[in-house]
C-alpha cells in the first residue's frame, strides 16, 4: 500500500485513494463525477447543426459553434455616423443600412413637424430649417396648379400662382386678371385724371397714380349705332372696357363699364356728402371694392378727378 495515498473530494470532501503511478489523478469521486456530468446537455448549432455542449448554469447559452459564429461576425463592418461621427456596426446583408446613430435620428426627427393645409386642413410634414415651409399638400397643388392668364390691361402674359387661386377661392373672388406689373401701377393710390390734348388736337382723359405712372387714358367716341360712350385704353393700347350712361328700373342715371370679355367691371353713381359735397361712388371687382371720386386742382390750380 505504500504507492497509494489519500485526498479529499473537491466537491464532497469525501476520501479517494491515489496511485503514485496515475498520470491524471481524480479530483472528484465517482457521485460527483456524474452529478457534475448531468449538468451538460446537448444541442444543435442554430447554422450548421453541428453539437454543442451547453451547462445549465450558463446564464446565455451559446446557439453557434465558433466556425459560425466567426463567418457572423465576418459579415458586420463599422462605419461612422453622418452627423456626430460614432461608430455604426453595420451588417452586410441589410439592404438599407444606416447612416445615422439613434441619438442622430431622433434629432433629425425632432425638426420635423406637421401643420395644416391652407386650402383644405389637410396635415403637411414641414421641416424647422426651411425658410419657406409649404403651405398646401400634394392635392391642393395639383388642384390648383399654377396657371398662365393674358393681363386685361397690358395683355402681357403672367402666370396665376396656387396661393394666390386658393385665396381667390375662399373670399369669392375671381381670378385676377392683371399681371403683377399691372397691379403694381393700381396700387399707388390716390389716382389722378387729367384732362388733355393729343398732338392731333384729340381730348383724351389720362390717369396718374400717386407715382406720376400713367395707368390708361379714356376717350369718348360715338358707337357705329350712334350711341356715346367712353373707351378706356392702357398705356399700351389694349381696349380694357367702355362705359356708357344707363338708368335704372326707377329711373335713376348710373354710369356701367363693361370689360372685353363683355362682363361687367364696374358701376358708377353720382352722390352727395351731408355736408352738400358731390362726389362719385363706383363699385367694382369680384369683392365690391368702393372707389370716391372727387374733383380737385393742383397747387398751381390745373384740375383733375381724384379717385381714393
Amino acid at each position: 500500500m505504500s504507492n497509494w495515498y489519500s485526498r479529499s473530494c473537491e466537491d464532497c470532501g469525501s476520501e479517494m485513494f491515489i496511485h503514485e503511478d496515475w498520470s491524471n489523478p481524480p479530483t472528484l469521486c465517482k457521485s460527483c463525477k456524474e452529478e457534475r456530468r448531468a449538468q451538460w446537455y446537448e444541442r444543435s448549432c442554430d447554422d450548421c447543426g453541428s453539437t454543442l455542449r451547453i451547462h445549465r448554469d450558463w446564464d446565455n447559452p451559446p446557439k453557434l459553434c465558433k466556425s459560425c459564429k466567426e463567418r457572423r461576425a465576418a459579415k458586420w463592418y463599422e462605419r461612422s455616423c453622418e452627423d456626430c461621427g460614432t461608430t455604426l456596426r453595420i451588417h452586410r446583408d441589410w439592404d438599407n443600412p444606416p447612416k445615422l446613430c439613434n441619438s442622430c435620428k431622433e434629432r433629425r426627427a425632432a425638426k420635423w413637424y406637421e401643420k395644416d393645409c391652407d386650402s383644405c386642413g389637410r396635415s403637411i410634414r414641414a421641416h424647422r430649417d426651411w425658410d419657406h415651409p409649404p403651405r398646401f399638400c400634394d392635392k391642393c397643388k395639383e388642384r390648383y396648379a399654377p396657371v398662365e392668364a393674358s393681363c386685361d390691361h397690358c395683355e402681357k402674359s403672367f402666370v396665376i400662382p396656387t396661393g394666390t387661386q386658393v385665396q381667390c377661392k375662399q373670399k369669392g373672388w375671381d381670378l385676377p386678371k392683371r399681371c403683377p406689373d399691372c397691379r403694381e401701377l393700381f396700387r399707388h393710390k390716390p389716382f389722378k385724371t387729367f384732362r388733355e390734348t393729343t398732338w392731333l388736337g384729340a381730348v383724351v382723359f389720362r390717369t396718374y397714380n400717386s407715382k406720376g405712372q400713367l395707368i390708361g387714358e379714356s376717350q369718348d367716341e360715338v358707337g357705329w349705332l350712334g350711341d356715346e360712350r367712353r373707351v378706356h385704353r392702357s398705356p399700351t393700347g389694349t381696349k380694357t372696357g367702355i362705359t356708357r350712361d344707363k338708368k335704372d328700373w326707377l329711373g335713376n342715371p348710373y354710369r356701367e363699364t363693361i370689360g372685353p370679355d363683355g362682363r361687367r367691371k364696374s358701376i358708377s353713381r353720382e352722390k352727395t356728402t351731408w355736408l352738400g359735397q358731390k362726389y362719385t361712388e363706383s363699385t367694382g371687382g369680384s369683392s365690391d371694392t368702393k372707389h370716391r371720386t372727387t374733383d380737385a386742382e393742383t397747387w398751381l390750380g390745373r384740375k383733375f378727378r381724384k379717385t381714393e
